[in-house]
């Protein structure tokens, strides 16, 4: 039996080690039906060179499992999305601007489409280590659902700290309506039996690892590209809802993440780069405008309140930004 082809895209900016080091995970995967689509979000440190190097002697000692070329680059024009018709195992795309998470992502799954047509899209952070068994996990539960006819249209993996490989990150993601603000599920806690949920209630699935089947690309599209960094898992989950898709977990798929190297933040308490605050917030109120526009008092209210926070604490640009955001974002 032909197994599902999956295309697995990774977003790179200014991380080709964390890239190259999750690439290396992937070539020992189990599952042997996929490509890889990396894209280069206008890197300032030479990422794409540096990674097309590693590649290109990886081509050398590499038993490709598709009789096409290894590798293949690709300079991507957004004018005239000029794309070669060429396949590869592996694709570097260069995009020459930083498009964000949803922008880069788009042009890795929007390749896959018409290169690949695949049954699946794996987008997969550039700072995570996959297990060997990682992606076979998620295709075997994938057309498990399919075949009981469960509407599921993503698929989350467990994540894992990476620097801490038996603690959880995520199992999936919750969004409080009263505060405005999202949380890890299992976040903290050890993985061990005791702690398995093997069908948490989510609101979404976190971003880091976010398998997505062909039906829901068809029938809710793309990420939305409203958002720079941040929330634009939630979108997806709310416009898939709508669609009718639910949200599905695989314990057995397991990812260990870095999380956060590329952009500055981390929810272990460390304070958030200037960047991650601005589209932190900027995204919060994009999102939450969009889908609850009846609660935008409560929400202004929660920000100004945040504002008062930030003088106390002497963080007058940090303030400021808030209140900026607040008045430019209808």
């Amino acid at each position: 039996m032909k197994q599902p082809w999956v295309c697995i895209i990774l977003l790179n900016y200014n991380g080709y080690e964390d890239t190259i080091e999750c690439l290396e995970s992937l070539f020992k995967l189990e599952y042997k039906a996929f490509s890889l689509v990396v894209v280069d979000n206008n890197s300032t440190d030479s990422s794409l060179e540096k990674l097309t190097l590693w590649l290109e002697a990886q081509a050398a000692k590499t038993k490709t499992i598709i009789k096409v070329p290894f590798l293949k680059k690709v300079i991507y024009e957004e004018a005239n999305g000029s794309l070669s018709e060429e396949k590869a195992w592996v694709t570097t795309i260069q995009v020459k601007e930083n498009l964000g998470f949803a922008g880069g992502n788009n042009i890795g799954i929007a390749y896959a489409q018409r290169h690949f047509s695949p049954e699946y899209v794996w987008l997969l952070n550039n700072d995570t280590v996959v297990v060997p068994n990682s992606l076979s996990k998620l295709v075997q539960k994938a057309q498990e659902d399919l075949t009981l006819g469960r509407n599921i249209g993503i698929w989350g993996s467990k994540l894992l700290y990476y620097h801490k490989p038996d603690t959880i990150q995520a199992i999936g993601g919750k969004l409080n309506l009263t505060t405005f603000t999202t949380s890890h599920i299992s976040e903290g806690l050890k993985d061990t039996p005791a702690t398995e949920i093997e069908h948490p209630s989510q609101d979404y699935v976190v971003g880091a690892s976010l398998f997505v089947s062909r039906k829901f690309l068809e029938l809710v599209g793309l990420l939305s590209e409203e958002y720079f960094l941040y929330f634009e898992e939630l979108d997806w989950a709310k416009r898939g809802l709508k669609a009718g898709f639910r949200l599905g977990y695989v314990p057995e798929s397991k990812v260990y993440h870095k999380e956060g190297s590329s952009i500055g933040s981390s929810s272990t308490g460390k304070k958030k780069s200037d960047l991650a605050d601005y589209h932190g917030i900027r995204s919060k109120i994009i999102f939450f405008r969009k889908f609850y526009p009846e609660r935008t008092l409560q929400l202004y209210t929660i920000l100004l309140g945040s504002v008062l926070l930030r003088l106390c604490r002497f963080q007058f640009k940090r303030a400021f930004r808030v209140l900026r955001l607040m008045c430019l974002i209808r």
